[in-house]
């Protein structure tokens, strides 16, 4: 990692840390996944993009190149609209991450989703609170972790203190979850996707 990655990764782990209860240690945090906007669909919707751009090249060219293609020119205006549509939403879909300070945290309390640029803690959990967690993996080391708080908890849920915690695309999940193995034992039980 260059310097100035380790920097910006000190930055936002102190931001995060600022956002803390007094005597609270993060234990792992990272950004939430560019995946959170339109989940997996963001391959095929490119795919998809670069398939209207080549049909539009098309009617570009191929009056020139074959003939009787000039009775195709009516598909421009709708290939056109469709394609900026798709822009728009690959535009989204990249600078998500960067338009959110959004970050999934865990500390030695509780697992949280902060947002850093409004610089307060949107969800969280207290890990003494959980009745279960589960796993599911994906490929290439990421994987999801849904926490369920406990029932019987005292606070009712509300959009700050939510039954369920989903933490979505999290890199590095057999990482993230031997943390968790020693932070509670809901994971001693079998987990669904392991």
């Amino acid at each position: 990692m260059s310097t100035r990655g380790k920097v910006d990764e000190q930055d936002l782990a102190e931001q995060i840390e600022a956002l803390l209860i007094e005597g609270e240690t993060l234990l792992w945090w990272d950004k939430l996944s560019d995946k959170s906007l339109i989940g997996g669909f963001g391959k095929i919707l490119m795919f998809f993009t670069l398939s209207v751009n080549a049909a539009i090249l098309i009617l570009i060219f191929a009056p020139s190149l074959l003939p009787d293609s000039g009775s195709m020119g009516w598909l421009m205006i709708p290939l056109l609209i469709v394609d900026g549509i798709c822009l728009l939403f690959i535009l989204l879909y990249f600078a998500f991450g960067l338009m959110t300070g959004g970050v999934n945290a865990i500390t030695d309390q509780r697992v949280l989703v902060a947002d850093l640029h409004k610089k307060k803690i949107v969800r969280h959990m207290r890990l003494d609170s959980l009745s279960s967690i589960r796993i599911r993996r994906e490929r290439q080391g990421r994987g999801s972790i849904t926490f369920y708080r406990d029932e019987s908890a005292d606070r009712p849920a509300s959009a700050a203190h939510p039954r369920r915690l989903s933490l979505a695309g999290v890199r590095q999940l057999s990482r993230v979850v031997d943390l968790l193995r020693e932070q509670t034992d809901m994971l001693d039980e079998p987990t669904a996707g392991s």
